[in-house]
């Protein structure tokens, strides 16, 4: 049974906290910062204000996510999965 787009974002969510030991909360803005990149209005305008520097993620920490999304977002290549994940996040 294949996951829907949402359930695909809350497995990669979910295997982020497990390895890195954090919050959902965290494991959620880590993988937005990972897949934003600026692809919405409010990234463009508002982020600074709330502290969202898609540049903090570690290496370590965009390794595993990289890894992760490859796991779950399978025959999609990375661009691809980093736009339907944020789809999900910042619909």
């Amino acid at each position: 049974m294949e996951l829907t787009r949402e359930r695909q974002v809350d497995q990669i969510i979910r295997q982020v906290m497990d390895e890195q030991g954090i919050s959902q909360e965290a494991g959620r803005a880590q993988l937005h910062k990972f897949v934003c990149g600026g692809r919405c209005d409010w990234y463009k305008t508002r982020s600074k204000q709330a502290g969202f520097d898609r540049l903090s993620l570690t290496e370590e920490q965009t390794k595993s996510i990289e890894r992760i999304v490859e796991q779950v977002m399978k025959g999609l290549t990375e661009e691809e999965a980093r736009a339907e994940i944020h789809k999900v996040l910042c619909p």
